[in-house]
């Protein structure tokens, strides 16, 4: 039996359609859900079912990404320690460690999802560069996104059950695109709007380049619309972007997905957003110094400008004019990690 675990919006996002396609064959399987992101379950009620688990009280205002860990770690183990089970967790946050240590700890085969992930900085991203790379020191299958993320772990001496499946974000994209429900009001603001550019910051290495980066958005804003989704960790935002910029309170992925599909290029420092990029061919200014995503730089759909968003704003209208040939995330992604995860068993 598999064990899925989750705890924020970007795991859900990867994990909906491997949790689906289980359900659907018949494979034996429960979720956990760790509890950071109190809003998940419902804005995901029309792509997948509710959690077996979900850990409580998890989240308290001000509190260390130690005693988040360790809430969560304490929590898990009964469940964890009661079933006979393989713990799969996605990605590098942290209900991602803190699932792969509780099952490691209770001697259970612990699958990472999107393991190879590196930029080769511990400091950036931070803490998601080190929680990726100790993840891969005691889990027992990797799956990988990419052929780069294969030839990560290899790098650190890790060859046992390595696997290239792609990227679920694919799979994630695809079913939206087909299926997702978007807020009809949203799809006017997009409308209205159009065009825009979407845009949205949030890295704690980037704390001190906001003010600048603002600052350039606004000179930006005189001759292009630019819609900004706000972040609940930096809510100064709202003091520095003038009336130009439409800023918006954090969306649903399904939302967030439509006005991606919408716009002229996207401006940002997530990781997930340069898959996006990728998924839905849009150009995006990676507002970082590195980038655990070469691909998106490598297929000409991303440039690394850290907080010089100004002087490269035409990369986002010198759009692609040919369409990549193949997905560097490659397709039907789910059904390879069934496959592997099949004969790996």
């Amino acid at each position: 039996m598999y064990l899925i675990t989750y705890g924020t919006r970007p795991e859900l996002i990867k994990l909906f359609p491997l949790i689906n396609k289980m359900r659907e064959l018949g494979v034996i399987h429960k979720t956990l859900f760790t509890g950071q992101h109190k809003d998940l379950i419902s804005e995901f009620e029309n792509l997948t079912h509710e959690p077996d688990f979900v850990l409580k009280d998890v989240m308290v205002h001000g509190q260390s990404i130690n005693n988040l860990i360790s809430r969560i770690i304490n929590q898990s183990h009964e469940i964890v320690n009661d079933l006979d089970c393989k713990v799969i967790v996605q990605g590098d946050a942290a209900s991602t460690f803190a699932m792969a240590l509780s099952g490691y700890n209770n001697n259970k085969e612990v699958i990472h999802l999107e393991a190879g992930l590196r930029t080769y900085n511990i400091k950036s991203p931070f803490p998601e560069e080190g929680f990726r790379k100790m993840i891969s020191q005691i889990s027992s299958v990797h799956l990988c996104p990419t052929n780069r993320s294969v030839e990560n772990l290899q790098s650190e001496n890790i060859f046992n059950n390595v696997f290239l499946v792609g990227n679920t974000i694919v799979d994630s994209c695809e079913y939206i695109l087909n299926n997702g429900k978007t807020n009809n009001q949203l799809k006017t603001l997009a409308e209205q709007n159009a065009p825009y550019y979407l845009c949205t910051l949030h890295r704690r290495e980037n704390i001190k380049y906001y003010e600048t980066m603002w600052n350039q958005l606004n000179v930006i804003s005189e001759n292009k619309n630019i819609l900004y989704i706000k972040h609940p960790s930096v809510p100064q935002s709202a003091k520095y972007l003038n009336k130009n910029i439409i800023q918006l309170d954090p969306l649903s992925y399904q939302d967030m997905v439509h006005l991606i599909n919408h716009s002229d290029g996207i401006i940002s420092d997530s990781g997930g957003l340069q898959e996006e990029a990728i998924c839905l061919e849009k150009n995006i200014l990676v507002c970082r110094n590195t980038s655990e995503r070469p691909e998106t730089i490598d297929y000409g759909y991303g440039k690394l400008v850290h907080s010089n968003i100004l002087d490269n704003i035409d990369f986002l209208e010198n759009k692609k004019k040919v369409k990549i040939k193949s997905n560097p995330y490659g397709n039907k992604v789910v059904d390879k990690i069934l496959n592997t995860l099949d004969n790996v068993s």
